[in-house]
């Protein structure tokens, strides 16, 4: 049965890429080209893998966190004791230092600094997180930033993996080619004096 050379042909290029088909022309060179190749394709492939496993533990470690922080932080209204200032520039952040007042969860007053958008007045109220102290904290972590940290680590390994490998491959061959037409230049350096053109 005859097969179908089209069929093969991607398999059978791919296979001289890496050097393992039996050409007998193939130089030393080449064949050490070509298991450059493919060490980098292996690399390359653990990279994916590698990358899906600190992707899926960076995501579960970050719902970890994300649990942890939806349990020890609080939603809280603090009341503004002073008018906040004006935005004195277009590249002034939109919320400026203000103080206020607040009550923890365990029902403390608590005064402290914080953030308030400009031109609001004192004894308008702000949506602030606290800890379980009272104490002014971030909002909890999100499950977007929780599932962008993880697909970033993730991608993040093969793609400097991929540039890394594409890098050495360059050089490799550059430093193949360069090789070759030493040889070519030495031998033919060796040929041409005895080179007769018949005619």
């Amino acid at each position: 049965m005859v097969q179908n050379p089209v069929s093969r042909g991607p398999v059978v290029r791919f296979t001289r890429w890496l050097g393992l088909d039996r050409n007998p022309l193939r130089r030393r060179s080449d064949r050490v080209e070509g298991l450059i190749r493919l060490l980098s394709v292996f690399g390359l492939l653990a990279s994916v893998v590698l990358g899906a496993l600190f992707g899926v533990r960076t995501y579960r470690e970050g719902l970890r966190l994300e649990a942890e922080q939806q349990r020890s932080r609080h939603p809280v209204d603090a009341t503004l004791l002073e008018t906040a200032g004006p935005k004195l520039t277009v590249a002034s952040p939109a919320a400026g230092p203000v103080m206020a007042a607040w009550k923890g969860p365990n029902g403390i007053p608590h005064q402290g600094i914080i953030d308030a958008p400009a031109l609001w007045h004192k004894g308008q109220t702000v949506h602030v997180w606290v800890d379980d102290r009272g104490e002014i904290v971030p909002r909890p972590r999100d499950r977007e930033t929780t599932f962008i940290s993880g697909m970033t680590v993730g991608v993040a390994i093969p793609v400097f993996t991929l540039a890394a490998v594409s890098l050495l491959l360059l050089t490799t061959r550059l430093l193949a080619v360069r090789r070759a037409r030493n040889q070519w230049a030495a031998e033919w350096t060796a040929v041409e004096p005895t080179w007769r053109i018949s005619g």
